[in-house]
């Protein structure tokens, strides 16, 4: 497992827990979804924009806004379930191909 890929499965995520707790880290699935999906949706951002030009925060467990260059939210992605966690748990390709879907929305591509 390379540690700089983003987990995008539940083995994935289950394998970054084993690693972290190997190395002294006391961490949850949970909280490694919760990373997973953040980091999977900057990533997703900066491709469609072809740089680090857009942040994505986190607002709530179900809501993620865009925030353009000069700090205005330029869109927001709300989870399809109860929260983004239980998207991921669920089925995480069908996330990640909303996530794609919503990013493209917002950023007009």
């Amino acid at each position: 497992m390379s540690e700089d890929k983003i987990p995008e499965t539940m083995q994935a995520v289950q394998d970054r827990v084993l690693l972290m707790k190997h190395r002294g880290f006391a961490v949850t699935e949970e909280q490694v979804i919760g990373q997973s999906v953040k980091d999977g949706l900057q990533a997703i951002v900066n491709d469609l924009l072809d740089g680090e030009y857009f942040t994505v925060q986190l607002i709530d467990q179900k809501n993620f806004a865009i925030i353009g260059i000069a700090g205005k939210q330029e869109g927001h992605i709300t989870a399809k379930g109860d929260s983004f966690l239980s998207d991921f748990k669920k089925n995480p390709d069908l996330l990640w191909d909303y996530l794609w879907d919503q990013a493209e929305k917002v950023i007009g591509r």
